[in-house]
């Protein structure tokens, strides 16, 4: 009697084999993931590193623009008061304080005295350059030596305070003030920091009568009908010689 052998296959087999092919088989797919991962972690890292720079060179940008501007403000003003100072002006007004009393004090107090220089500007804005000398360096109570102009009108308007060297002597200078025409008087006193009107007077001018001399812009002309630069044209109702006679005729 013959045995009968088992031919069908078990069911490790079946399950071992599968199980290799299957990790042969998902092997390249692992390997284009990982890839793929990696890349695009280095292009993100690449972009994040771009876009910091970028910003770093905008800021660094804007910074220099910003020192650009600040140098080219400092250099027109600089510009503006050399030329100021090299301005003679419309005129100077020397301002002096009164002769303290007695002949041995006159004589050996020095007296304070400036020179202000009124300037017109193009636009007919004006400027004041004031020179003083024989200045007192230790004032009482923090106060300082201050400029007025007096207008022909209207409130005393604060020129600047003195800035003292070491010789007693000082300047002060201002722009934009009003125009040569409303100016009356200069005035030197002694003021607390931050007054509003004069206070102590030491010295003061009267400032002449000047007319300004920036030129006004001609008032703008009627414009004629035909606008400018285009041929002139004649008018409607206007009859050319001729005309007339030679309707007449063709009416003939």
């Amino acid at each position: 009697m013959e045995t009968l052998t088992d031919t069908r296959p078990t069911f490790s087999r079946l399950t071992d084999g599968k199980t290799r092919h299957s990790w042969r088989a998902a092997v390249p797919a692992v390997v284009v993931i990982v890839a793929v991962v990696a890349l695009v972690a280095y292009l993100a890292s690449n972009i994040s590193s771009s876009s910091q720079r970028a910003s770093a060179a905008e800021r660094d940008a804007n910074q220099y623009r910003e020192q650009v501007a600040a140098v080219t403000k400092q250099v027109g003003d600089l510009q503006k008061d050399v030329a100021l100072a090299r301005s003679p002006g419309r005129t100077t007004v020397i301002i002096e304080a009164p002769a303290p009393a007695g002949k041995k004090a006159a004589a050996t107090t020095p007296r304070p005295w400036a020179a202000v220089t009124w300037g017109e500007l193009p636009d007919g804005k004006t400027w004041m350059r004031v020179n003083a000398y024989g200045l007192a360096q230790n004032l009482e109570n923090g106060k300082a030596y201050q400029i007025w102009l007096q207008p022909a009108s209207g409130d005393f308007i604060d020129v600047g305070a003195i800035e003292l060297d070491a010789n007693g002597s000082g300047y002060a200078m201002k722009a934009d003030l009003p125009a040569i025409d409303q100016g009356k008087a200069v005035i030197l006193t002694i003021d607390a920091s931050g007054a509003k009107q004069p206070g102590q007077t030491v010295a003061r001018g009267d400032l002449p009568k000047l007319q300004s001399t920036v030129t006004q812009a001609p008032p703008q002309q009627a414009q004629d009908q035909n606008p400018p630069g285009a041929p002139n044209q004649p008018q409607q109702n206007q009859a050319k010689p001729g005309t007339d006679k030679q309707q007449m005729h063709q009416g003939k």
